[in-house]
Parts: C-alpha cells; sequence; structure tokens
C-alpha cells in the first residue's frame, strides 16, 4: 500500500490544486509548499528504488511481469515529480530572484505605466516619454516586477525565465 499512496498522494494533489488557484498575494508561499510536498515524495520515492527486487529465477512470469510494472510506474513517478519540481522551482525564482536589469526587461516587456523604453540607471529605473519622465528606485523597481510577474502569471500563466 505504500507504494500507491506515494504514487498518489493525496497531500500533492491537494498543494498542486491550491497553486492552481492562487492569487498574486499568495502564489510564492503556495509555490514554496508544493515545492516541499514534491520534494518529500520524490524523496519517499527514492527510498523504493531497487523494490521489488526483479528475480529472473522466479518461476512465475506473471509475478515478473508485475514487479517490472511496478518499477516502471515508480521510475515514471520519479521522472514526473522531478520535471514538476524544476519547473516550479523555476517559476518560484521568476517571483522572487530579480536583478535591476531584469526588473527593466519586465517592465518594457509588460509596458508598464504605458512606457516600453525603460532604462537601468545607477541607483534607479527610469523611463521618458513625451517629456514625462518616470523614475523608479532599483529596490521598489524589483519588487514591483515582482507583482508584475505574479500577476500576469496568474492571467496566463507566463514565466519569466532567465
Amino acid at each position: 500500500m505504500l507504494i500507491i499512496e506515494l504514487l498518489v498522494n493525496e497531500n500533492l494533489i491537494k498543494a498542486e490544486f491550491a497553486l492552481s488557484q492562487a492569487n498574486s498575494s499568495n502564489i510564492v508561499e503556495l509555490c514554496r509548499d508544493y515545492l516541499q510536498i514534491l520534494t518529500q515524495c520524490r524523496e519517499g520515492l527514492y527510498k523504493l528504488r531497487g523494490i521489488p527486487e526483479i528475480n529472473p529465477q522466479q518461476p512465475s512470469k506473471i509475478g515478473r511481469e508485475l514487479t517490472d510494472q511496478v518499477r516502471k510506474a515508480i521510475r515514471s513517478a520519479v521522472e514526473i515529480i522531478t520535471r514538476e519540481r524544476n519547473q516550479t522551482e523555476l517559476m518560484l525564482e521568476s517571483f522572487t530572484s530579480i536583478s535591476g536589469y531584469e526588473a527593466t526587461n519586465t517592465f518594457n516587456r509588460l509596458k508598464y505605466k504605458g512606457f516600453d523604453n525603460w532604462k537601468l540607471g545607477a541607483n534607479s529605473v527610469c523611463s521618458q516619454k513625451s517629456g514625462k519622465i518616470e523614475k523608479i528606485t532599483i529596490l521598489e523597481a524589483v519588487d514591483t516586477a515582482s507583482l508584475l510577474r505574479r500577476e500576469e502569471y496568474i492571467k496566463s500563466k507566463t514565466v519569466f525565465a532567465r
């Protein structure tokens, strides 16, 4: 029964659902929760590697086939969970690890405040259009870019990769 519980993990399903229902204010926390559960599941599945053992001397053809199928299911689950974990880590990083340069690119891509010519300066990010100048500190730009990225992910599932 342990193998089935690891392959069909109720906590994992709940965490995935919660993440799919996230909003821009709770998505970072839900990503972290989901990553923790994915990691626990993967570790549990890693403990099952090599179990059950395939005994080529086993006289039962059905026994050998069932053992092979269980091992394949475990291997497939590890691959799926690892892929999901990697994608979620990248998404979380895109929300939480943003440089001034990346904030500037986010502003331009999303036409923040109607501008698409944001430039990174020494201590700020600024834009100028028709005599109007917008200037934001780098810290504020990074925080704003994080929020914009989270909102864009919620709206269209866009992940800003490095």
